[in-house]
């Protein structure tokens, strides 16, 4: 949802940076959010440090979310698989091939695959893509030091594979489980998840 008409200054109070901002802010800081009228849109944000008393203010300009989220799969010579990510939408994402094309010299092939959303168990039948058998047999997780993950359930005899994610850590992308179909009986993949560009991720 968008807060009012005001095109110049499009905020939606439901992004999920701004709602992680708010409770890290408030654990360390006394937190004072400014709004507008009439439409309550937040407009600066005011932190004190609770010690010295001392402030700052920062004026909350826009939003941007991702609502079709997809993540770049990129196959390496050796089967092994990251992700990049994530993006909004299947363009976003194959855009940024050309970003690691220029700096691996082992990158295979890369494919945009939608990323299912953690929160929800059932996965559709969207989710899943399709790819060949040959290479299905021969994919692993890559060794990267990423902060974060997507989980890729891998169907190799069907040749298919379902992503999900992202999740804050590598164990908390092995403790989710779907609720049935396919994906309960798919190799499972913690794959790292590497951050694109913020101009990157657009559309």
């Amino acid at each position: 949802m968008r807060f009012g008409t005001d095109n110049d200054h499009p905020f939606d109070t439901e992004n999920r940076a701004w709602r992680r901002l708010n409770d890290v802010t408030s654990e360390h800081f006394d937190a004072i959010t400014w709004t507008r009228d009439p439409d309550g849109r937040p407009v600066l944000l005011t932190l004190g440090d609770l010690r010295t008393g001392d402030m700052i203010t920062l004026a909350v300009l826009d939003s941007l979310e991702v609502r079709d989220p997809y993540a770049l799969l990129a196959v390496h010579t050796g089967g092994e698989l990251a992700a990049h990510g994530p993006t909004d939408g299947a363009t976003a994402a194959g855009s940024h091939a050309a970003t690691l094309a220029l700096d691996s010299t082992t990158l295979n092939l890369t494919r945009p695959v939608p990323l299912h959303d953690p929160a929800a168990t059932a996965l559709p039948a969207t989710c899943w893509v399709d790819l060949p058998t040959t290479l299905a047999a021969a994919l692993r997780p890559a060794l990267d030091d990423a902060r974060t993950a997507v989980l890729v359930l891998l169907d190799r005899s069907a040749g298919r594979l379902a992503t999900v994610g992202p999740f804050p850590t590598h164990a908390a992308a092995d403790t989710w489980q779907p609720d049935g179909g396919p994906g309960c009986t798919a190799d499972r993949l913690i794959v790292p998840l590497h951050p694109v560009t913020l101009q990157e991720a657009r559309p």
